[in-house]
Order: structure tokens, then sequence, then C-alpha cells
């Protein structure tokens, strides 16, 4: 069974401004190596700072509409309904919410104050669900065998 995450939306970004350390999430998960969790409320994260005027001028439109495309249609989609527990930034809830609700195996965030957070990320995972960053992810798809990626 393949991996099950949900990715913040601070990763997509990276990866649409070009960001060497966030393209191979994007590109692991074009290449079907892990799913991806997906509510309307990361969704609509991802459209509205994507257009941000400070970040548009580094994102290809059009890049970014494919890839808002592709989440559409290609991943899981979840109504964030769960209660997640209290963090240092509300603005996390949705992407917390997201992963209980679609029984994530991780959350992968390049928001340093998320995976700073050790209470959090305690229970977190006793809910089931880790916090990684972008090298914990590419380590733990290099260590899934072949046969655990179907």
């Amino acid at each position: 069974m393949k991996t099950r995450i949900v990715v913040d939306t601070n990763l997509w970004i990276r990866a649409l401004l070009g960001g060497p350390a966030t393209l191979p999430v994007l590109e692991a998960w074009r290449a079907g190596k892990f799913l991806v969790i997906i509510s309307q409320p990361l969704l609509d994260e991802l459209q509205e700072v994507s257009q941000r005027p400070r970040l548009s001028r580094g994102i290809d439109p059009a890049q970014a509409k494919a890839l808002i495309e592709q989440l559409r249609w290609r991943g899981l989609w979840v109504e964030a309904t769960a209660v997640p527990p209290r963090c240092r930034d509300p603005k996390d809830h949705p992407v917390l919410a997201t992963a209980l609700s679609g029984h994530a195996d991780a959350v992968v965030s390049g928001d340093g104050d998320l995976r700073a957070d050790d209470e959090l990320r305690q229970q977190m995972l006793e809910r089931g669900v880790k916090i990684w960053g972008v090298t914990a992810l590419l380590a733990e798809l290099q260590e899934v065998p072949e046969a655990g990626r179907e």
C-alpha cells in the first residue's frame, strides 16, 4: 500500500517556484511513489497563494493550473472534518485536519514552526500521523521496497 501524504501548501508553492529542494516531492508524486490526500481548504489555499502578487511573478500560471488540476483529479479527496490538536499557528489547522480526516501516514511541510512543535508532533503521532520535512519524506520513499508501493 502506498504512503498517504498531506503535502503542505508551502511545499507546492516552492516547487512551482522551481525550488530544487522541493521539486523531488512533486516528481515523486507524479511518478506514483505516494498518494496525496487533499481537501478543498488546501486546494483553495494553493490557488490563492499561487496568485499573490509577490509570488505570482515567479510562478508560471500554466504550471500552477496544471498542478491544481492534477491534485483535483489524482488526489485522494477528503472532507477535513477532524478536529486537530491545538498548534501554534491556527493557519496549520486545515493541513492537520486533512491529515487526520484522510488517515494520512504523514504531513510533509516546509514550515519549521510546525515541525518544531514537539507537543503537536507527539499528539499527531499518537493519532497515527507523522510530521516530516522534505528530507524525511524522500528518505522514507527510498526505504519502501517496490512491492510495498503498490
